[in-house]
């Protein structure tokens, strides 16, 4: 508003020649809504002299930058030059045109008949409608139309055509290994037999124990398809996806081996309405759980008494001087932070590392792991009877965890095995399993069904 004041003043006033701006362009004339509305917005605007005389300059550049107004004999000449050679133009250009001799109408008349609509790349087509299809692009080429035109027409993918045509669609078995790596029936026996068994496993787990047990190696989503097929399968629950945290610099460094990394944490639970903590050592390589306990309390002395626990367990007092010993990860809680415990985590050899002050991402496969068991066990006892119980469900569900759960950070291993074995190894025996399983299923389907 400023700026189109200021530029009125200097339009209206008789100011010297060298001191006017250009006539303005097209573009502020279109901007308005006509000459006389102009005219009365811009008189009841403040006069020029009382704007900033910085604007002035400013002005002045913007309309120097903008194209005059041509004069009107030219721009009637341009536009009539324009209209002339418009329908040239559009000739021109239907000319040019890859479909210029191809009738759009029948093509989709076609597939109105056939119940089609919209793009048909990637979608999955029956015989009947595929043959309708080819039939109709028969007859576009016979016209003297090329393939490619007429599937633009159409919407379809001319390699499809020409798979289609070439009966590699036809086939009654078809899937990964050209039908002949479909799962058994006594492997789909198996995979229903253990879900009827244990109703409370999931996809993934009864994959694992059928891999486990080296009865059925499949995955997961073949599972799924069984279970669907057999009125097994559980309903799907979606969760928001959470936004991304970046966890803290620890986790930027992944322990290539077992008792390099370990994590303490701890959670409470409720015994005979009182309050106990379960503290639990977590090694960050395998996922697996070292050492815990249940304590009334959670003190320096508990601390150092898991800790050394974990110790024994994993004989890292045995090591040679020159061996990387374990790095143990914990909160800043009274207990991790007091001087005992500093002192005699040192004196078995191993480094205390505290994370972040309210960020417990720098310990988050510890926290994913407690975050696990208050889900699958705690949260399902709104409070235990005694001590012996807590102890014996807890222990039951750490050992579950360990040996015979599925972790999906160990790529479906479970994390005992991950611990004692590897994860290399145990990639390497999974790979050539399924190439046996392979072998052995196309054998099956060869003498069952012959080529």
């Amino acid at each position: 508003m400023i700026k189109r004041s200021q530029y009125v003043g200097v339009h209206r006033s008789k100011a010297p020649q060298e001191n006017q701006s250009p006539p303005e362009s097209r573009d502020d004339i279109s901007a308005g809504t006509g000459s006389g509305t102009q005219r009365q917005y811009s008189g009841d605007l403040p006069p020029g002299e009382y704007c900033t005389d910085s604007v002035l300059p400013l002005e002045a550049e913007v309309q120097r930058g903008r194209c005059g107004r041509p004069p009107v004999d030219e721009a009637r000449s341009k536009d009539e030059r324009s209209r002339e050679g418009e329908p040239k133009t559009r000739s021109r250009e239907a000319d040019d045109c890859s479909l210029r001799g191809v009738d759009r109408t029948p093509a989709a008349e076609k597939k109105r008949e056939l119940g089609l609509t919209g793009d048909l790349r990637g979608r999955h087509l029956n015989a009947q409608v595929r043959s309708s299809l080819l039939e109709t692009i028969d007859q576009a080429m016979q016209r003297g139309k090329t393939l490619e035109s007429a599937c633009q027409v159409l919407e379809l993918n001319p390699r499809s055509v020409y798979r289609w045509r070439s009966g590699a669609t036809s086939k009654t078995r078809h899937g990964g290994g050209g039908g002949l790596n479909r799962i058994t029936p006594l492997e789909e026996k198996r995979i229903v037999t253990l879900a009827r068994r244990f109703p409370q496993f999931r996809c993934r787990r009864i994959a694992y124990e059928l891999e486990r047990k080296s009865l059925v190696f499949v995955g997961k989503t073949k599972v799924a398809e069984v279970l669907k097929k057999h009125g097994l399968n559980h309903s799907f629950e979606k969760y928001r996806k959470k936004p991304p945290d970046i966890p803290g610099e620890i986790l930027l460094h992944e322990p290539w081996r077992r008792n390099l990394l370990w994590g303490m944490d701890w959670t409470y639970l409720r015994i005979e309405e009182r309050f106990w903590f379960l503290l639990v050592v977590l090694d960050w390589y395998s996922r697996k759980i070292v050492s815990w306990g249940l304590f009334p309390a959670i003190t320096k002395f508990e601390v150092v008494a898991v800790i050394t626990d974990a110790v024994a367990i994993e004989e890292i007092d045995r090591l040679p001087e020159h061996e990387m010993k374990p790095r143990v990860v914990a909160d800043h809680g009274s207990a991790n932070v007091a001087s005992y415990t500093k002192k005699n985590i040192e004196i078995q050899g191993l480094d205390l590392w505290l994370s972040g002050i309210g960020r417990p991402t720098g310990n988050a496969r510890t926290e994913r792991v407690i975050g696990t068991l208050k889900r699958e066990e705690i949260k399902l006892q709104e409070c235990y009877i005694n001590e012996r119980e807590a102890r014996l469900r807890i222990g039951t569900a750490i050992w579950d965890y360990n040996f015979r759960r599925p972790n999906a950070g160990n790529g479906g291993f479970a994390p005992n095995s991950v611990h004692i074995q590897g994860r290399k190894i145990l990639t390497k025996r999974r790979k050539e399993a399924r190439q046996q399983t392979h072998n052995r299923r196309r054998t099956h389907w060869d003498q069952v069904q012959p080529c």
